[in-house]
C-alpha cells in the first residue's frame, strides 16, 4: 500500500468521524435550543420539574446507584421508587433557574436517542436499558477524562442517593434517626 493510499484511508476515516460529529451536534443543538426557548418544559403529571423521559432515566438509575440498599423484588419497591422520584423532583424544583437550565440540558442529552447512544452507549430507551448497561454508562462517566461527563455522573448519582437517604425507609442504612426530617427542612 502506497503512502497516498494510507493517507486516503485516514482522510476517509476523518470524514466519517466528521459526519458523526455533525450529526451529534445537530441533534444536541435542537435540544439546546428548546432549553433556551421561552416556554418552560412541561413536567410529568404529578411532578413540578421532571418530565416523562426524566422519570424513565431516574427509574433506570435508582436500582443501579442504590444497589443492595433497595430490593426490586420487595412488595413496596414501586412506592419507594415514586418517593425517590418525588424527592429528586423537589430537589430540582428548588434550585435556581441557572442550575435548572443546566440540569435540563443534561437530561435532554440523555433523552435524545442519538445523543444518548453516543454519550452513554445505551441505544434503546431507558426503560429497556439493562442494569449492566446503566452500570457501564455510570462507570464510564465517573472515570471519563471529559469533565462534563464527570460532573453529569456526580449530579445524577447524588440526586438519586440524597433523595433516597431523605426517606424514612433509608434510616436503617444511615445510622441517623433524623435524616428524613433534615432533608424535609432543607428542601421546604
Amino acid at each position: 500500500m502506497s503512502s497516498y493510499q494510507a493517507h486516503a484511508l485516514s482522510r476517509r476515516t476523518f470524514l466519517r468521524l466528521g459526519t458523526w460529529g455533525t450529526l451529534a451536534i445537530a441533534t444536541t443543538s435542537g435540544a439546546a435550543l428548546t432549553a433556551c426557548s421561552s416556554a418552560p418544559p412541561t413536567a410529568s403529571k404529578g411532578f413540578s420539574f421532571l418530565r416523562d423521559g426524566d422519570l424513565s432515566l431516574f427509574s433506570a438509575l435508582i436500582p443501579v446507584v442504590l444497589g443492595d440498599m433497595i430490593h426490586s423484588q420487595s412488595h413496596n419497591y414501586q412506592a419507594l421508587v415514586i418517593n425517590i422520584l418525588k424527592n429528586i423532583d423537589g430537589a430540582c424544583a428548588n434550585l435556581g433557574s441557572k442550575a435548572q437550565t443546566e440540569i435540563y440540558k443534561l437530561l435532554d442529552l440523555l433523552d435524545g436517542k442519538i445523543t444518548r447512544w453516543l454519550t452513554t452507549g445505551v441505544y434503546a430507551g431507558w426503560p429497556q436499558a439493562t442494569p449492566e448497561q446503566v452500570k457501564h454508562f455510570l462507570s464510564r462517566w465517573e472515570s471519563s477524562s471529559i469533565s462534563p461527563f464527570n460532573a453529569g455522573y456526580r449530579v445524577l448519582s447524588k440526586l438519586v442517593a440524597v433523595s433516597y437517604f431523605g426517606l424514612p425507609e433509608a434510616q436503617q442504612h444511615t445510622g441517623y434517626s433524623h435524616l428524613a426530617s433534615m432533608y424535609q427542612a432543607i428542601n421546604s
